[in-house]
């Protein structure tokens, strides 16, 4: 259990908390870095506003290395202001083995990856037994199956997807199929490494051909930064009823429409839409909700994870964007968050940047860290309508399940409709966290 306890301290590391800020020189240093990244961003959204002929090549090359820089300031200060939130809950988040047996059920299953430079090396745990297997593969050749995989998914009308995700399936899933090591399996908790949370696993098959089955289609699948958080004791929720936001500036033609549908499903909801859905009132309530829903754009920061975020409507206290570090200083007491927007839970690189995955604080396990226990979040640019659809399903279905299954049977049905069949649109969104 070496790497889940590295993995564990990772996690830990990255969602550190961050205290308000105490001094005055403080508080005016962070005034004055938040101020100037709010310009240049100004500045640079003036230029790209303008018609290409009248647009400055040399401000813009200006304006974003500016940007870039300051940034950085940034996310230095921060670093130097943080503090671990609750370390003293580091030993009891390092389980042991026996630990993880004892909290999975008769029909759960938890199966771990690490990537190395020249094999994937994979570990299933059972109540009853352990398994493990290295596949021959490269780091290099594995993220180029990944990229490929998302790359033909985004071709809605095709089946080009399915011979690189079988492809990916013989090196992820094969070894766990043989010998019928996950017979009885319903629940596959997936604890992926770097470039594997980018794998939409519910898309993954395992036959060949028309009749071809989807990792979907077996089990319910919930993804875990680290196999000890199964270890967390849940306290009982001090919250109730949801809070849906659409914020009018994400310009999300079926967002709002999104937002009410899923209102509709609870008995106490609050929604807000347009000019009303402002960071200043989800700063102020979302502590008191059960259930968070927020219907509108993620942005990732590529250099500086700690500024990735969601968009919300800004006004005198905020500028609506509700950023990664925000949320870490949020006290939460939800159920569940659902980021219905694009890209939410991918770290804060793309394949030809930076490495990808967990080497990077992204916003769901912010959202983790700040005390949600589950996390529904999506791997790449979502479709506004299918989005709306899957939504409504997957709400209506939480009244009787958790949100790992609720989400699967959404999917499901999503799967066999006429319209919305590909996995473009439903395998995108991944339940993260333990529910």
């Amino acid at each position: 259990m070496y790497s889940e306890r590295l993995r564990t301290r990772s996690f830990l590391d990255q969602t550190a908390r961050y205290l308000h800020l105490a001094g005055d020189e403080q508080r005016q240093a962070a005034a004055e870095l938040q101020e100037r990244i709010r310009s240049l961003r100004q500045k640079l959204e003036t230029e790209w506003s303008q018609p290409a002929a009248k647009r400055r090549s040399r401000a813009v090359d200006t304006f974003s290395r500016e940007l870039a820089a300051a940034e950085g300031s940034y996310q230095a200060f921060l670093d130097d202001t943080r503090t671990i939130g609750k370390r003293e809950s580091l030993p009891a988040l390092l389980m042991s083995l026996a630990d993880v047996q004892q909290r999975l059920g008769a029909d759960a299953a938890l199966v771990e990856y690490v990537v190395g430079e020249q094999q994937v090396s994979i570990f299933l745990v059972r109540r009853d037994g352990i398994f493990t297997a290295s596949v021959p593969i490269t780091r290099r050749t594995l993220t180029s199956r990944v990229d490929l995989m998302r790359g033909l998914l985004a071709r809605a009308g095709t089946d080009d997807w399915v011979s690189p995700a079988f492809a990916l399936s013989q090196v992820l899933l094969a070894p766990l199929q043989r010998n019928a090591r996950l017979r009885g399996v319903k629940r596959l908790y997936v604890v992926p490494h770097g470039v594997l949370n980018y794998v939409p696993f519910a898309a993954l098959p395992d036959r060949r051909g028309a009749s071809r089955k989807l990792l979907v289609d077996r089990f319910v699948v919930s993804v875990l930064p680290a196999a000890s958080l199964l270890s967390v004791e849940q306290p009982a929720l001090q919250s109730s009823g949801l809070l849906a936001m659409a914020p009018a500036r994400s310009h999300l033609r079926y967002a709002q429409q999104e937002a009410a549908s899923v209102a509709a499903t609870m008995k106490q909801a609050t929604h807000a839409y347009g000019g009303l859905a402002t960071e200043t009132l989800f700063k102020r309530t979302a502590a008191n909700y059960s259930f968070l829903h927020l219907a509108t754009h993620g942005r990732l920061n590529r250099y500086t994870p700690l500024l990735s975020e969601l968009e919300l409507q800004p006004d005198a206290e905020n500028d609506g964007r509700l950023q990664v570090y925000e949320v870490l200083g949020l006290d939460l007491h939800a159920r569940l968050v659902t980021l219905s927007a694009c890209e939410t839970a991918l770290g804060s690189g793309y394949f030809t940047d930076i490495p990808a995955g967990d080497e990077f604080v992204s916003l769901t396990r912010a959202f983790l860290a700040a005390g949600s226990r589950a996390v529904v979040a999506s791997l790449w640019a979502v479709d506004d309508r299918s989005t709306s659809e899957l939504m409504g399903d997957f709400y209506r279905n939480l009244g009787s399940s958790g949100p790992a299954e609720a989400l699967a049977r959404a999917q499901r049905g999503m799967r066999h409709s006429s319209r919305y069949g590909h996995p473009f649109f439903w395998a995108a969104f991944v339940v993260s966290g333990n529910d």
